[in-house]
C-alpha cells in the first residue's frame, strides 16, 4: 500500500434508538434496537429560532447542527470533495451531545473493529468539468470509515452502518466490498 493524503474531515459515530422487525421462527416481532452509523463531519452551524415567549415578547432558542457525509473523495492534484446530494443534517445540542462521538485515527492497532479505508474508486461522482478535464482525470481516491466485516479472498468488506437489537443481534448495511489491490491505505478508528 502506498502513502495517501490524510483526510482532513473528522469521522463521527452517531447512534439513535429505533424499532426493528425480527423474525423468530414463524413469528415476526418488533424489538428495540440502536442504529449506529459513521459519517464525516463537513460542517457545523448554530441555528437561532425565534419563539413566542408567552409574555408579549419573542424569545430566541439556539441549537447546533452538524452536516455529515458517508464518504469523501479526492481527485489527483485537487482538494477533497464530497457528494452534496447525500449531505445529512443532524440538529439539537442534547441529541448531539448524547449520541455522537468523534473518532480518533490510529495508524495501527490490534483489533480493527472500526476502520478508515482509502482506495481507488472509479465509481465516485464528483464535480462538473470540461470534456478535456474529464479525459485527463485519473481514478480518484475515496475515503470511507465503517465497521470491518471481514477480509478474505483479496477483498475487504466495510459497512457504513449497523443496527444492534436489545438482545444483541447485529446486522449491517451500506456495505462496501473493496478489492485489496485498490486499497492505498487503511487504519483503525477508536
Amino acid at each position: 500500500m502506498t502513502e495517501a493524503v490524510k483526510n482532513p474531515y473528522t469521522p463521527i459515530e452517531l447512534w439513535e434508538d429505533t424499532v426493528v422487525s425480527v423474525k423468530e421462527g414463524n413469528e415476526t416481532k418488533s424489538v428495540d434496537a440502536k442504529h449506529y452509523k459513521i459519517r464525516y463531519m463537513i460542517g457545523e452551524s448554530e441555528d437561532k429560532t425565534f419563539v413566542d415567549g408567552g409574555n408579549d415578547n419573542v424569545e430566541t432558542m439556539s441549537s447546533k447542527t452538524m452536516h455529515l457525509v458517508p464518504a469523501i473523495h479526492r481527485m489527483a492534484g485537487e482538494p477533497f470533495h464530497y457528494d452534496r446530494a447525500v449531505v445529512e443534517s443532524v440538529t439539537g445540542d442534547r441529541t448531539l451531545d448524547e449520541s455522537a462521538k468523534k473518532l480518533i485515527r490510529h495508524a495501527a492497532c490490534e483489533e480493527h473493529k472500526l476502520v478508515e479505508v482509502i482506495f481507488e474508486s472509479p465509481g465516485v461522482q464528483c464535480c462538473a468539468m470540461t470534456k478535456e478535464q474529464a479525459d485527463n482525470q485519473r481514478v480518484p481516491l475515496q475515503y470511507v470509515s465503517g465497521y470491518l466485516l471481514g477480509r478474505n479472498d483479496g477483498l475487504l468488506k466495510v459497512a457504513l452502518s449497523r443496527t444492534v437489537t436489545d438482545s444483541g443481534y447485529e446486522y449491517y448495511d451500506h456495505i462496501h466490498v473493496i478489492p485489496e489491490s485498490a486499497i492505498k491505505q487503511w487504519g483503525c478508528l477508536e
